[in-house]
């Protein structure tokens, strides 16, 4: 008996040691739990991107309508400054900015409740979809007082690590009141004119 018994208990005492042995267990919960934590961590930093790009044309856009309202007329060099300054603080690199379309417009409402335009300008291209300022309220643009719209497009290049597979197009629009006169009228001496707008890098071109 004692031949047979000793190989058992051998057997008992060694499965008893690697049961209490805990060495390597970090790693093998390690295998499980890697690939969820790099799925979630690529996912989080592809989206706190577009959210940080998404506010950044957002603030561009307030930038541009807040600078023009500040005016009662504004001028080709005048409105080079403002596309400047909105490119300037997009925070976007320089040869992404030829993907961006901006455009600031200015509307007034004549006594007969027609919407009038008084000058638009447009930076890269234009908008596709114009501006509906004919739904605007009447208190908002009235025969007293009319409004400045600022718009803008971003093609968005995600990191494309996970969730975002292609480009999408970011879009924002700012509607302001004049703040130093009634209406703000684009041009000098020959009423109202719609500029065309070109970039080199951050420096915009109005004319």
């Amino acid at each position: 008996m004692i031949i047979f018994r000793a190989p058992f208990y051998a057997l008992k005492k060694l499965t008893r040691r690697y049961k209490s042995d805990h060495q390597g267990v970090a790693a093998i919960e390690f295998v499980f739990v890697a690939p969820v934590m790099i799925f979630m961590y690529f996912g989080l930093a592809e989206i706190s991107s577009a959210i940080i790009a998404d506010r950044q044309i957002s603030h561009a856009t307030n930038v541009a309508g807040d600078l023009a309202t500040q005016v009662a007329t504004i001028d080709a060099a005048q409105m080079s400054e403002i596309m400047t300054a909105t490119t300037l603080v997009m925070g976007i690199p320089s040869n992404k900015i030829g993907d961006v379309k901006l455009e600031i417009a200015s509307f007034s409402r004549n006594a007969s409740g027609d919407v009038v335009p008084l000058g638009k300008a447009s930076l890269n291209a234009p908008i596709t979809t114009p501006y509906d300022a004919d739904g605007l309220d009447d208190l908002i643009l009235s025969n007293n007082s009319g409004a400045v719209v600022a718009r803008v497009e971003y093609d968005y290049e995600p990191l494309k690590l996970r969730y975002f597979d292609s480009n999408f197009t970011l879009s924002e629009t700012f509607l302001l009141k004049p703040r130093v006169a009634a209406n703000v009228v684009f041009g000098t001496g020959t009423g109202p004119t719609d500029f065309t707008c070109t970039t080199n890098g951050f420096k915009a071109t109005c004319s």
